[in-house]
This record gives C-alpha cells, sequence and structure tokens, in this order.
C-alpha cells in the first residue's frame, strides 16, 4: 500500500529542495566569482606594484652607471617605506641586487625569498607560495638588472572575506529555508483551497444526485478547466444513468408482455382439456412468444460483446446487390401482413470486404424498423448506389418519422422513442445500435434523416473492395 502523503506536503516539499538547491547553486557562483576577482585583482595590484618600483628605482639605476650596487639611496628607500607604510594591504617587498645583495626588506620576506631565482631578464613572474606558518603567500617577481624586485602579499585578508561570506551564507540558510518551507504550505494551502472545495462538491454528487453541478469559477484557469470537465463527466455519467434506467423498463416491458402472455395461456391449458387444434395454436403460440424472447436476448447478448470487444467479424468477399436481392424478399414477407408495398428502386452492382452475416443482420434491421414504424398501406423503398469508392444504400419508408429531438439518440445504446412504447411497434430499442455498429465495424457510417408524420430514411455507407 502506497504512503498516504498530502499533495500540500509533496508540493511545500518540492518549493523547499528547489529553493534550497537554487540558494545552494547561488552562494556556489557568488564564493566562486568572488574568489576569482580577488584573485585577478590581486595580480593586477602586484604589477602595479612591481613596475612602480620598477619606475622608481631607475634613478639609482643611472646613479651606478653599470656599477655593482650596495645599498640604495635614502631618498628612494625612504620614498618605497612610505608607500608601503600607507598602503592598507599587507605587502611584503624585498629589493636586492643581482648578485644577491638585500638592499631593501620589509615584512618577513624569507617566505618569499625563494621566488626569486630563475626569472628571465625583463620579465614578470607570479606564483603562489606558503609562508612560515603554511599560509598562502601571492607573489609577484621581476628581474630588472641590476635589481631583482619583490612584491608578495599574505592572503590572510582575502581568506577571511570569504570565511565571513560563508558564516553569513551558513547562518542565513536555515533562516531561508524555515521562511520557504513555512511559506510554502501556506502559499500551498491556498493553492489547493479551491481544490479541496471542489472535491467536497463533488463528493455530494452521488448516484441519485446526478442533476448536481460544480459552481464553475469566473478565471478560465487549469482550475476552470477541471471543474468544467468534471460537470462534463457528470453529465453524461447522468445520461448513461437515465439511458440505462429507460432501458430496464424497455426490457422488463418487452419481457413481461411475451411471459405473462405464456403464463396466462399455460394456465389456461391446464383449467381446460383442449382439442387438438387448440394444443396446435397454443404451440404455435408458445413458439412465436419463445422466439421473440430469443431475439431480446440474443441483442443483448451481441451488444455484450460489442463493449467487451469480444466480437469480430468473419471477412470475406461480398457480393451486396445478391445480399440485397435477398433482402427485398425478406421484406416482401415481413411486410405482407400490412398489406405494405417494398420496392427495389435501385440496385447497383457492388463488391465489398465484409461478414455477410453481420451484414446481412444490418439491413434486417433497417427493414424490421421501417416495417414496425410505418402504417399498413405503407411504402419502403429499397435503393443501392455505388458512387466512387463507396456504395451507398438507402432505406426509405412512409412511417409515422422521428421527433427531431431524438435524431441524434436512436443510434444509442438502449435509447428508445417515447412514442414507440406499445407492444405493436415497439422493439427492445438494440437494432439500431447493433446497426451502427455493424456499419462501422466495417468502416462505413450510417445516417438518418426523418419527417415527422412523413417517414424516415436510413442512409448506409459502405466502401467498396479494393480492386484486384
Amino acid at each position: 500500500m502506497p504512503e498516504a502523503r498530502s499533495l500540500r506536503f509533496v508540493l511545500t516539499l518540492w518549493y523547499s529542495v528547489v529553493l534550497l538547491v537554487a540558494l545552494f547553486l547561488f552562494g556556489a557562483a557568488v564564493y566562486i566569482y568572488l574568489q576569482r576577482a580577488q584573485e585577478a585583482s590581486l595580480r593586477s595590484d602586484l604589477l602595479e606594484e612591481v613596475d612602480w618600483i620598477s619606475r622608481l628605482v631607475d634613478i639609482d639605476r643611472k646613479r651606478i652607471a653599470g656599477g655593482e650596487i650596495e645599498a640604495l639611496s635614502d631618498d628612494v628607500e625612504r620614498r618605497i617605506t612610505d608607500h608601503f607604510l600607507a598602503n592598507p594591504r599587507n605587502y611584503i617587498v624585498i629589493l636586492e641586487s643581482s648578485s644577491g645583495n638585500m638592499l631593501f626588506e620589509s615584512g618577513k620576506g624569507e617566505e618569499a625569498h625563494a621566488a626569486a631565482g630563475g626569472i628571465p631578464p625583463g620579465r614578470t613572474a607570479f606564483m603562489t607560495l606558503l609562508d612560515i606558518h603554511g599560509a598562502p603567500v601571492q607573489a609577484a617577481a621581476r628581474r630588472d638588472d641590476p635589481f631583482i624586485i619583490q612584491v608578495a602579499y599574505t592572503q590572510g585578508a582575502s581568506r577571511a572575506v570569504l570565511g565571513r561570506l560563508l558564516s553569513i551564507f551558513a547562518v542565513l540558510t536555515p533562516v531561508v529555508l524555515f521562511l520557504s518551507v513555512s511559506g510554502g504550505w501556506l502559499m500551498a494551502g491556498i493553492v489547493l483551497r479551491p481544490i479541496r472545495d471542489v472535491s467536497e462538491r463533488a463528493r455530494n454528487i452521488t448516484a441519485s444526485n446526478l442533476s448536481g453541478r460544480i459552481p464553475p469559477r469566473a478565471v478560465q484557469d487549469e482550475l476552470g478547466e477541471l471543474i468544467a470537465t468534471i460537470n462534463d463527466m457528470i453529465a453524461r455519467l447522468e445520461d448513461s444513468f437515465r439511458n440505462i434506467r429507460e432501458f430496464s423498463l424497455s426490457i422488463a416491458h418487452e419481457l413481461k408482455t411475451p411471459l405473462t402472455i405464456l403464463k396466462g395461456e399455460s394456465e389456461l391449458a391446464l383449467a381446460h382439456p383442449l382439442t387438438p387444434g387448440e394444443a396446435q395454436d397454443l404451440a404455435s403460440m408458445y413458439l412465436e412468444e419463445t422466439s421473440r424472447l430469443s431475439r431480446i436476448v440474443d441483442d443483448l447478448l451481441t451488444l455484450a460483446r460489442v463493449e467487451s470487444g469480444q466480437m469480430s467479424l468473419a471477412v470475406e468477399p461480398v457480393e451486396l446487390h445478391r445480399l440485397l436481392e435477398d433482402i427485398h424478399e425478406d421484406a416482401l414477407i415481413l411486410a405482407s401482413g400490412k398489406q405494405m408495398t417494398v420496392t427495389m428502386d435501385q440496385n447497383d452492382e457492388a463488391r465489398l470486404v465484409g461478414d455477410p452475416v453481420r451484414l446481412r443482420q444490418l439491413f434486417r434491421a433497417l427493414i424490421s424498423n421501417a416495417v414496425r414504424y410505418t402504417d399498413a398501406g405503407g411504402t419502403i423503398r429499397i435503393r443501392s448506389r455505388r458512387l466512387e469508392a463507396e456504395a451507398i444504400v438507402s432505406i426509405e419508408d412512409t412511417g409515422i418519422g422521428i421527433p427531431p429531438e431524438s435524431l441524434g439518440k436512436i443510434f444509442e445504446r438502449f435509447y428508445r422513442v417515447e412514442e414507440a412504447r406499445t407492444r405493436a411497434r415497439g422493439g427492445s430499442g438494440l437494432g439500431l445500435a447493433l446497426a451502427r455498429w455493424i456499419a462501422e465495424a466495417h468502416r462505413g457510417s450510417i445516417d438518418v434523416r426523418s419527417t415527422p408524420g412523413e417517414g424516415s430514411c436510413f442512409t448506409v455507407h459502405l466502401p467498396l473492395a479494393p480492386p484486384a
């Protein structure tokens, strides 16, 4: 069983994690940037100091005129001392002659003295050394005969700045994390409150109260789309429940009538002896009623297989014009009891690929529907045309027609037109649903046009078989 976690907790957790990661990345970027900026600034300052000393000692270079220098002039030494004493940076300055005589030294120069060897004339070298305490020292050295100039800077102050920055982040991170968790929890609660309201309202809509709806939002945001989707789903459920109730009433009516007849005739037969003729009539009546019950049950089973995806077609070549000739003969037999006229106005030659049994069931359902809803003496016209890559079969009657509000629903499962709920005309409400499924299973379609009081015309479109 999965662990129960509220969406509010998950949103707060993710918000806090993302903010913490962003804060960490920001702090790392600031630290690295500041560290590199300090290193670049220090190198630039060291180079400027070396250049300044190099220009300053030109006075003594001219004074010795190529000879060995033993000491700096008082003026040069004073100016160097005053300059670095006034500079707030912790510089180390070493000035010696090419022969190794120490001319000037400020600070503890022994840790930087090793940087002087091996420098090409006129070149400035940068290096990082360790002082006697193991602290890093950034140094710049230049050989400018007859002098070797070295300026170094202990990086303790820079390291202290970076250390303070880390301390600030260490203090601020828990505070920011606390504020983010609190703010995220509060924000998630505000955002999810409308969803909880929708959940409460949806929970109150039950099978006995499907007419209820969730009030739409004034703003068409994601939650508004969710509410519209839920309301559409409830509307579809309401239609489905209503169709199921109507279907249950229809099936109960269809089953009750033959069962009542069978029961009454059985009681009558048991109460009085029957003559051979009466017994034969009773058996014929039993056969008719049981056949009707069997057709209803078969239609129900077929629809159940269709909905479960278990129904398949036995595909083979079908000569549609020959199949319609058989349908025409069946229609003549069905209509003979009502003195109706059945004509085959047109029957173009057409070849399909499909299930002949299901196609016969499709057209018989349409013919039975036309006969059932056409009064005695009416007319049924069958017409089959071949148009480009499809066959168009229409079955037109002069019956009672279909109300406009029912035209879009008569192919739905379990739907029956209210006016047709009589034993004389009422079917089970399954024939047209099966007819539509058969047409669509053959990659075709079926539609209807009707005028109440004048009749209806059902049209089936079926694709022709591809050329051999």
